[in-house]
């Protein structure tokens, strides 16, 4: 029984033993199996023509990343394990969407134009069955209006022979003779009566221009008497006016005066709280001064303190020799560059000769100040590894100083 207990126990040992020893290989795997990089450019003088292939790597392929750029297009490729995504599968899959559902579109405007056609058809069927009926109610009314007619015709042709008879029982009409006699006579009347109505016409004028004579002096001596009083009503009113106008013109000048005057005090004014103006500003300035040297202790006194010291002094180093594991083990460079600007060229040149010391001797640099140009050919390779950052996470979280220092910034305040 014991024995078995024992064995039962030695399994699960030998399981647990097996897992740790699977996650231990995991973690070696993950901190110290290199990522490898391999990167090249070339360009062939316009910065149009610039070419560039980045490569990286990470355990015998099993997680592959390529970056092309080339023609002013970015293509790229991630393989991990056994599944591959490229920078154009999105593409296909929205195109194989659209295909479907171009494909499920049309199938429904088909259906669509089926149920069209049938409804035109019967739509068709129905016109053809109205128009005939139509004809059938037009031939229905043309016949009994030809039975109309004829019935019209025949009481028409009763009436006329009433008529006929009507007109042959009319009297005669008289002669010639007595129309001339009373047309003469009729002459005679209008002749008369025109006389009549021209005298009439004569006195009605004569008697119209005597009153236009007479209305005509009246009116001329009341215009005489009212221009006369005119002339006295103006001579008066000018009198007032020129009076007024004095009044007017003193009050121009009183208001100008008092103007000037609100003026003058307002300037006064202005004048006398400049000095209150002048020294808000100074009482600000040198508040602002104040707050200005207070900060400036603050951080003075956080950067002179001996922690911080130290734990700027351990970032440092443990910075640099990050820099130093990350350098690439080949680095060959040889660039021809220009730009229309002197001064953008001089500037880049400075920052390669300020990263010039780490770059190494396979590196040729050379500017171009007068045209535009960029030649030359680029190639990196170098390895990254997790343990290098997990290094640096552990020698920064196992010093006591970094520590201070993290909390004292989380915690500071100006």
């Amino acid at each position: 029984m014991l024995h078995i207990l024992l064995f039962i126990l030695k399994i699960i040992g030998i399981i647990i033993a097996a897992i740790l020893g699977i996650l231990v290989l995991l973690v070696c795997v993950v901190l110290f199996v290199p990522g490898r990089y391999d990167i090249e450019a070339s360009c062939d003088g316009s910065f149009s023509g610039i070419r560039a292939a980045a490569r990286l790597t990470w355990f015998l392929n099993l997680v592959r990343l390529n970056v092309c750029y080339e023609e002013k297009e970015l293509t790229w490729g991630l393989r991990i394990a056994w599944k591959n995504r490229q920078s154009g599968q999105e593409d296909k899959k929205k195109i194989k969407k659209e295909v479907e559902t171009y494909d499920e579109e049309m199938g429904k405007l088909w259906e669509d134009l089926e149920k069209g056609v049938e409804e035109a058809e019967k739509h068709e069927k129905v016109v053809e069955t109205s128009k005939e009926t139509e004809k059938n109610k037009q031939i229905a009314e043309e016949t009994g209006k030809d039975k109309r007619v004829e019935q019209i015709s025949e009481k028409t042709g009763e009436k006329s022979s009433e008529d006929r008879k009507e007109v042959k029982g009319i009297e005669k009409l008289p002669e010639s003779g007595e129309f001339l006699e009373e047309a003469e006579t009729g002459a005679d009347k209008d002749l008369e009566e025109a006389e009549t109505g021209v005298c009439e016409d004569l006195e009605e004028t004569k008697a119209g221009a005597d009153k236009d004579l007479e209305e005509a002096e009246t009116g001329v001596c009341k215009d005489l008497e009212e221009a006369e009083a005119g002339v006295d009503k103006g001579m008066a009113e000018d009198e007032q006016g020129g009076e007024k106008r004095w009044k007017r013109i003193w009050r121009k000048i009183a208001d100008g005066c008092q103007k000037i005057i609100r003026k003058i005090t307002g300037l006064y004014r202005k004048i006398t709280e400049i000095p209150g103006k002048i020294g808000e500003i100074y009482q600000r300035f040198s508040d602002r001064i104040k707050m200005l040297s207070e900060k400036k202790n603050k951080i003075i006194d956080f950067i002179t303190d001996e922690v911080h010291k130290k734990a700027f002094v351990k970032v440092k180093d443990e910075g640099l020799y990050l820099l130093k594991r990350l350098k690439p083990k080949k680095f060959l460079a040889k660039i021809h560059f220009g730009f229309e600007d002197p001064c953008i060229t001089g500037k880049l040149l400075a920052g390669f000769s300020m990263a010039y010391p780490f770059l190494g001797k396979n590196v040729d640099v050379s500017p171009d100040f007068e045209r535009q140009v960029l030649e030359g050919n680029l190639k990196i390779v170098g390895r990254i590894r997790v343990s290098y950052f997990a290094r640096l996470l552990w020698k920064l979280i196992w010093c006591k100083e970094v520590r201070m220092t993290y909390k004292h910034v989380r915690n500071f305040e100006l």
